[in-house]
């Protein structure tokens, strides 16, 4: 078995690892500070739900439109651009989310949104965005700092949730379901933290880290943690992986595993799957695999126990977070830096 003890002391020096763990804390922190914000909607009727956002800031957005989306009374829409769309006016209800304050995307759209008409509140722990919203008298929810933007995923979707519930735009009683669900990850979890043999987390990481993985997820649930898989493998793992959907993948990619077959050895296929998945979805994924059958490095199946979709649903984020945190200790690279990232931005600024 690895000596995960050891590639954790030699590569995760800023403490991933402590960050990951505290995934349902942070939600509960949140959910417990929500009655002391001060949110005052305009009395105007509203039309959209629009975040804006980038990477781990945005990540939230997708994360609570899947939770509650059939919740609530509004579209939510995720924009990740320097632009808005046309259709935003007064009658939007923006929620500008930038964990540093000073993503350029996020100012940019922030700054179109504001000539827009759009009523504005932010959500950052501090830099230039909330400089702005203070300076203009936009609703400002501040969260804890100190982390990579993708591992305050917690702080960002209990705060968003939080918006909402105050706002009036979804009942109260999700607070309480997702406080419930944030604890049964916590209980959940525990394993996760701990080398073993019989850690499921480690032992997917053994599978994929020396392959390129291919996500499917389904439409409607698992869409988001597919993307968050995706995403994290990148920045924890520092390693491609690509993602997509049943049932759409039936109708245009399937077609793409024919050729090469020498570099399709080097991926591996990993389904996200869910109880509550449509019956037909459930069956092309069954039929799918076994077209697909013996054409990758690995085939893995990830699905998360739980008595509701929401619970669910955290559990296998957390999950993943997971796998991508001993991927990167086996790749051994320290998963926090981003220094790709950095570069980039610094490159941008001149």
């Amino acid at each position: 078995m690895t000596n995960f003890p050891r590639l954790k002391s030699k590569y995760d020096g800023s403490d991933m690892h402590a960050a990951i763990a505290g995934f349902p804390d942070q939600i509960r922190l949140i959910l417990n500070q929500v009655d002391t914000w001060k949110i005052e909607i305009a009395p105007r009727q509203y039309s959209t739900i629009l975040i804006l956002g980038m990477g781990g800031s945005a990540i939230g957005g997708d994360l609570l439109r899947t939770l509650v989306g059939s919740q609530c009374r509004l579209p939510i829409l995720v924009n990740r651009s320097y632009v808005i769309p046309a259709w935003v006016d007064a009658s939007t209800f923006v929620i500008a989310s930038s964990y540093s304050g000073n993503t350029e995307e996020t100012l940019s759209a922030f700054s179109a949104a504001e000539k827009s008409g759009a009523h504005i509140t932010v959500l950052s722990t501090g830099g230039k965005i909330s400089d702005l919203a203070e300076k203009k008298g936009y609703d400002l929810i501040k969260v804890p700092a100190g982390l990579q933007p993708r591992a305050a995923l917690g702080y960002s979707l209990a705060a968003l949730t939080g918006i909402l519930i105050r706002s009036g735009f979804i009942a109260g009683k999700i607070r309480y379901e997702l406080d419930n669900a944030a604890e049964k990850v916590k209980q959940n979890a525990a394993e996760l933290q701990i080398e073993s043999e019989g850690n499921f987390a480690q032992q997917i990481a053994e599978k994929i880290h020396r392959t390129i993985p291919v996500i499917y997820g389904t439409a409607g649930f698992s869409e988001v943690a597919a993307l968050r898989f995706r995403g994290q493998l990148a920045e924890n793992s520092k390693m491609l992986a690509w993602h997509f959907v049943l049932p759409e993948q039936n109708h245009n990619e399937i077609e793409g595993w024919t050729c090469n077959a020498e570099l399709l050895k080097n991926l591996s296929l990993v389904w996200l799957a869910d109880q509550d998945d449509h019956p037909r979805v459930s069956k092309r994924r069954e039929i799918t695999s076994g077209l697909l059958k013996d054409k990758t490095a690995c085939e893995i199946t990830l699905q998360t126990e739980g008595t509701t979709p929401l619970e669910r649903l955290l559990k296998l984020i957390h999950l993943v977070d997971w796998i991508s945190y001993y991927t990167a200790l086996l790749n051994e690279t320290d998963p926090t830096p981003v220094n790709r990232i950095m570069l980039l931005k610094k490159k941008m600024s001149n």
